[in-house]
């Protein structure tokens, strides 16, 4: 009896969500036995996620830390911080980005209009403060529930991540709102972004459950399909010193569950999403390899984004219906006046043994998600709970 008692407070212990400070910022910080998961306050992004006990004790964050000093982005003055950040439409957002951050009611660039008005890259979602809505504890699984409210667009986004004992596996669910008594059009994108010691040109492979796309714009524009586009292999990192890329890919449309995923063959973890390709029927690649010269990148950056979303318009309400379709695929979603929008999906890390340098397919079976090696042999197979999915 005091055996249990005593491995019931230790869990308690180790165990749940609390505060935290990371890297300068403001946190919670989710854990179980097998994650180990923090987020940012401003801006609600997941920084951290982390594997524990993986082989040779080596924990690594595959998610993106970049390399300048990170500020609470609701603290962003270009008069205050121009000179670190830069003060064009991305300057805010770049100030506290890190890992994986939403986008949301748009996503990319605003319009010059928009801009002077104040509003910066991928909404106001990544500049504003979230506030924690509650957190529940049961027989060992945890959720937790934050939310953002947005005052310009007069909508709201609302996220539960929940964690099991025994599951490497992150459950998110995110409901978006429309405050207002009009239908609008959106765009609703999980910023994914991996990013050194993780991403490596040497040791890094991505993979995902995507089928045709395109490279490039108006005379440089070409088609591709999946990992292959005018003689590049998304799959793997660029190998230049210097690059820059970004590609757009259909999600396989005979698929009701998609997923991107990134390993490295020398930590030996892979890190995967699934998600419902009803709300997130496009991908965005973005790489950036040291490309970027002007502030705050000079020059030192590297990143692997795998942008899951509802749209491959990477700007606001104009560009929306410029093309508001594309191989036979909404490019935006909408909204409905006074509705609600719930999306579910999870990410997933574990070990991969020796030889293991890619993925041919994840899928869910049952209570298992089933994740088969792009050489054949032996499927890795990891418990999950399909009434959170």
């Amino acid at each position: 009896m005091k055996t249990l008692l005593l491995g019931t407070l230790l869990a308690s212990v180790l165990w749940g969500q609390k505060d935290v400070e990371f890297r300068g910022r403001r946190a919670w910080r989710l854990e179980n036995d097998r994650l180990r998961v923090t987020v940012l306050k401003g801006g609600g992004h997941v920084a951290e996620l982390v594997l524990k006990n993986p082989p040779g004790g080596r924990e690594v964050n595959p998610l993106w830390i970049p390399p300048w000093p990170s500020i609470e982005p609701s603290t962003y003055s270009k008069e205050k911080y121009g000179s670190v950040y830069g003060t064009d439409s991305e300057a805010a957002t770049l100030a506290g980005i890190m890992g994986h951050n939403v986008c949301f009611d748009y996503w990319g660039a605003p319009s010059e209009a928009e801009f002077r008005a104040g509003l910066s890259f991928h909404g106001e979602v990544s500049n504003l403060a979230w506030y924690d809505v509650g957190s529940r504890e049961s027989a060992g699984s945890l959720a937790f529930t934050y939310r953002v409210d947005l005052p310009e667009s007069r909508t709201a986004l609302t996220r539960t991540l929940r964690l099991k004992p025994g599951e490497p596996v992150l459950y998110f669910e995110e409901t978006a709102e429309n405050k207002t008594a009009f239908d609008r059009p959106f765009g609703w994108v999980e910023h994914v972004t991996f990013g050194p010691p993780f991403v490596d040109p040497k040791s890094a492979f991505f993979d995902a459950s995507a089928t045709q796309g395109e490279r490039g714009s108006g005379d440089q524009r070409r088609e591709g399909r999946w990992p292959q586009v005018s003689e590049r292999d998304f799959r793997r990192f660029s190998q230049e010193p210097r690059s820059a890329d970004m590609a757009y890919f259909l999600l396989d449309p005979s698929r009701e569950v998609e997923f991107i995923s990134a390993l490295n063959t020398e930590y030996r973890q892979l890190v995967a999403y699934m998600f419902k390709r009803r709300d997130f029927p496009w991908l965005n690649l973005w790489e950036q390899n040291r490309d970027r010269m002007h502030l705050p990148w000079k020059g030192e950056a590297q990143t692997r984004g795998m942008e899951f979303g509802n749209t491959r318009a990477g700007s606001t309400a104009r560009s929306y219906f410029r093309m508001p379709e594309l191989w036979g695929t909404p490019t935006f979603g909408w909204l409905d006046a006074k509705a609600k929008l719930t999306a579910r999906y999870l990410a997933v890390m574990v070990p991969v043994p020796d030889g293991f340098d890619g993925v041919r397919d994840i899928r869910l079976e049952g209570r298992e998600i089933v994740i088969e090696p792009s050489r054949g042999g032996t499927a890795i197979r990891v418990p999950f709970d399909p009434s959170l999915f």
